[in-house]
């Protein structure tokens, strides 16, 4: 258990330095729209998006404090903390979807491009949501209920994804108008299409969770086999933050072909070293679980030998 719990909170901290590189990314892309005629809502709102990514790099040093060195029995504690702090992260987050959508409605853009720019905020208030939800959950002391609102945790969370594919399908209209169908393009859809696998982790994670709320056998069998499920759904997240990856390498190998300034070129890289970070804090995740993973699978083919077992 010791193990486990060092490999989440290193996880954690990894997590926390890919957002710590999404706010340097944030910050380069600020630093090209100030060098450049720009509108001031979407300074603002870069400006707030730096802002949500430091708290989500506070959210999860918190998170691996929870697991490294929680006071006794605090450690549902300090992931509820962590929780609350993501959903004020997005909160930040929704002020500048907010000021971004404001900012392409008096800008003569595509109607499909507005209805991203709302979509986007939709997006961010699901996120927000999934947080509040587990900063509940993880607040109960009823495995049960916890369990249960960590259940919806997951459909929330599978449902910011599907708004978030529909945002990416409404913009791809523009990159598609703007770039036609090179190497920038095709990086950017790729973005898009990895949603599929972060909603198909939310939705195995609940699965998992309301799994173990209505399980009638013992407790410790139902933790196992959410176990095993939560797994599976970290495998999925993996295979959207590969792709993830791949597409941020495409996109910024395409924008520095492309001839843009510096900063904007910067931005794209420390983007692609920021999706590179994540798929690192993703494999602790799955290192952690997979004890778990090897006795739950031990476990049901040891069921399963003996209930092929010839009788006496």
């Amino acid at each position: 258990m010791g193990d486990r719990n060092r490999l989440f909170g290193s996880a954690a901290l990894v997590f926390g330095c890919a957002f710590a590189l999404r706010a340097v990314e944030s910050s380069f892309g600020l630093a090209d729209i100030l060098g450049a005629p720009h509108i001031t809502g979407v300074v603002i709102a870069e400006c707030l998006t730096i802002l949500q990514f430091l708290v989500l790099c506070l959210a999860s040093f918190f998170a691996a404090q929870a697991f490294l060195s929680p006071p006794p029995g605090n450690r549902q504690r300090g992931l509820r903390d962590a929780a609350a702090l993501v959903a004020a992260a997005y909160g930040f987050g929704l002020l500048s979807a907010g000021f971004t959508a404001g900012a392409s409605f008096s800008e003569p853009y595509s109607h499909a491009y507005r209805i991203a720019a709302v979509l986007n905020g939709v997006f961010l208030v699901a996120l927000a949501t999934a947080a509040v939800l587990a900063a509940v959950g993880f607040s109960q002391r009823e495995r049960v209920r916890r369990d249960y609102l960590l259940g919806w945790t997951g459909i929330a969370f599978m449902a910011a994804n599907l708004v978030a594919l529909m945002v990416g399908v409404f913009q791809s209209e523009g990159y598609t108008g703007q770039h036609g169908l090179g190497a920038l393009t095709f990086g950017l859809n790729l973005e898009t299409t990895a949603l599929v696998a972060a909603a198909i982790a939310g939705a195995i994670a609940a699965f998992a969770f309301f799994d173990a709320v209505q399980a009638r056998g013992s407790a410790s069998d139902s933790v196992a086999r959410r176990d095993l499920l939560l797994t599976a759904a970290v495998g999925a997240y993996a295979f959207f933050a590969v792709i993830l990856f791949a597409g941020e390498a495409i996109v910024a190998i395409a924008d520095s072909g492309l001839g843009y300034s510096g900063a904007g070129v910067t931005s794209s890289w420390v983007a692609v070293l920021a999706a590179l970070t994540s798929c690192a804090a993703v494999a602790g995740v799955m290192a952690a679980l997979q004890p778990a993973f090897a006795r739950m699978l031990q476990r049901l083919r040891s069921a399963g030998l003996s209930e092929a077992a010839p009788g006496p």
